[in-house]
């Protein structure tokens, strides 16, 4: 009796909550609803089953959303370190780039350089895009000094030929494979 009572009070309420949206039911819902109720006031175990169904579809998908939202939480934190690392290594790039734009200027204060050649005729400046290095290898006890690197054989070969001509006759062109030299790479024959 008591359930039948409960029945009767939640379809009430439904009823006067249906009756404020009546408004806004076709006549189609209605009848469908009503049938509906009809059938859960006969068999209210059905009506019980269907609501214990909905609670636990209920719970499930608020667990479902607590889960997904820890792992957006997670997924973010994640995210800000990854963005604070790119951050600072955006930082570090961009004083790594300064730091590459002056390497042809001398640093601040006393410094010292070596000059090699004073030439008129003799243009050097076209080598200037990238910086070059001269390196000191050990060879048997002595020094072999390279001035590198070029990604092009053409420039390569043709700064060895100005090279020479600043007196330094047996400037050669060598080549580097994965920084091992290949001891027999002749520029001359590849031309």
């Amino acid at each position: 009796m008591k359930l039948l009572k409960a029945i009767a009070l939640i379809l009430f309420i439904a009823f006067g909550a249906g009756a404020v949206q009546a408004q806004s039911l076709s006549k189609t819902e209605k009848k469908k609803l009503k049938k509906e109720i009809k059938a859960y006031k006969k068999n209210p175990v059905t009506y019980k089953q269907m609501k214990d169904r909905n609670k636990k579809d209920i719970e499930e998908r608020d667990e479902t959303i607590e889960a997904l939202t820890a792992q957006l939480d997670a997924a973010n934190e994640k995210n800000k370190a990854l963005s604070d690392s790119l951050n600072a290594l955006m930082g570090r790039y961009t004083a790594l780039m300064a730091d590459y734009k002056n390497m042809g200027n001398p640093p601040k204060g006393t410094v010292y350089a070596v000059q090699i050649g004073y030439f008129q005729l003799l243009d050097l400046q076209g080598f200037n895009e990238k910086a070059r290095f001269i390196k000191a290898e050990n060879v048997d006890g002595a020094k072999r000094y390279v001035i590198g690197y070029f990604s092009d054989l053409n420039k390569a070969v043709q700064f060895g030929e100005d090279v020479k001509e600043i007196g330094i006759k047996d400037a050669f062109v060598s080549q580097y494979i994965d920084g091992e030299r290949n001891m027999e790479f002749d520029a001359l024959k590849v031309k």
